[in-house]
């Protein structure tokens, strides 16, 4: 019984010890770093309520982050398994599409959808039913920060709904586009210009 116990122990440090790695692979990209070094704390420093879509390990680290100077985190992911990545108390399992549904009786000052799009919301189509959702969740002025890849979709700027409901924004000093010379990831920041419901 020890020796099957010493191999489980074994076996789950050996999983563990892979994930924390990856995850720390991923937070050292270029992106990531800005994301936690200017965008993070130009949020936290607005404060509101903020949506962060789509949770994984690398991602828990930032809803601290968020709130250390008022801001009140709610997170949500399609995937039920990744609600332990979420926030605790403040989480919805749900499509992304349908994310005005699943927050109806709540509006948001901000929104941080970063590597959704292109990574399960990959159909044109899907991203004008995700950028109408969250247009209709965001407060008046709300920012959207919309992080993606110019490898897996076209730019989401020419999609009718962000014509309809956006304009650029900014967070912090940072241009409303931001692109990186290492990686294939582009930031934008939205403004809400017109509600969608």
């Amino acid at each position: 019984m020890t020796a099957i116990l010493s191999a489980l122990t074994t076996r789950f440090e050996g999983l563990f010890d892979r994930r924390k790695k990856a995850a720390e692979r991923i937070r050292e990209l270029p992106d990531r770093q800005l994301l936690a070094s200017a965008y993070i704390p130009a949020l936290a420093a607005r404060g509101g309520r903020i949506l962060w879509v789509g949770c994984r390990a690398y991602t828990a680290e930032d809803y601290p982050a968020l709130e250390r100077w008022g801001a009140e985190v709610w997170t949500t992911d399609i995937d039920p398994k990744a609600a332990r990545w979420g926030r605790a108390g403040r989480h919805q399992t749900g499509d992304l599409c349908e994310i005005d549904q699943i927050f109806d009786d709540l509006r948001f000052d901000a929104i941080v959808c970063n590597g959704v799009l292109g990574f399960g919301v990959d159909s044109p189509a899907a991203q004008e039913q995700a950028m109408t959702a969250m247009a209709g969740i965001l407060k008046p002025g709300g920012l959207l920060l919309l992080g993606w890849n110019n490898d897996r979709i076209d730019d989401p700027l020419k999609l009718l709904a962000t014509e309809r409901y956006f304009t650029t924004g900014h967070i912090g000093s940072k241009p409303s586009r931001v692109r990186f010379d290492d990686v294939t990831h582009v930031y934008d920041t939205l403004e809400l210009a017109r509600a969608a419901h």
